[in-house]
């Protein structure tokens, strides 16, 4: 069975009509054998390789990105006072992770000014897992946020804002576990815009 891989770029290099791989190679600093594989579909593209294609190519990221990069839907954003929020009209992030990270049903909250994405898994939530003294998304009559639960009792919950460093007693319709945090200045995660 053939593994599709590297569809995007390749599209992307015939719509351009570029034969010579030695251009390619020069543009993107990217050796012809690499790009060769890539362009056979036998080597996955990484998002390094895929932002130096995109650029040559003068076409948004998204355009030469291949199926083994997991894209992540941005479902929230936090801002520097840890108050959580839908994204607006404009927002269409998506978070790129390596060829190398398994999809899973994470969510992303993304911190725009830290470039920080917090994941959270749907199905684990305060209903069927131990949420005091965990870092966890905070749905709440008054707000969303994010924070240390301190105390969960019943409905009311008090937690510690992380950004603020602030005590909170809220009535809390739901929590879930923050399972991961990404500081994409430092990793290999990518956010992009995934505007059409």
């Amino acid at each position: 069975m053939t593994i599709k891989m590297n569809e995007a770029l390749i599209k992307e290099i015939n719509r351009a009509k570029i034969k010579n791989h030695s251009i390619i190679e020069k543009a993107t600093g990217i050796d012809k054998s690499t790009i060769s594989l890539h362009l056979n579909s036998r080597r996955p593209i990484s998002i390094e390789q895929a932002k130096a294609y995109a650029k040559f190519l003068d076409v948004p990221l998204i355009k030469v990105i291949d199926d083994t990069i997991v894209k992540y839907r941005v479902v929230k954003y936090v801002d520097e006072e840890g108050v959580v929020s839908n994204p607006s009209e404009e927002d269409f992030d998506v978070i790129l992770a390596p060829n190398d990270i398994q999809s899973l049903n994470h969510y992303a909250i993304y911190d725009k000014e830290q470039n920080t994405v917090f994941w959270y898994d749907p199905e684990v939530t305060c209903n069927n897992s131990s949420t005091e003294k965990k870092y966890c998304f905070i749905k709440s009559k008054e707000g969303e946020f994010l924070g240390y639960v301190e105390k969960y009792v019943k409905n009311d919950l008090t937690f510690r804002n992380a950004h603020t460093n602030k005590k909170h007693t809220v009535y809390c319709t739901l929590c879930y576990p923050v399972v991961g945090v990404t500081f994409c200045d430092f990793a290999q995660h990518k956010k992009i815009n995934n505007s059409l």
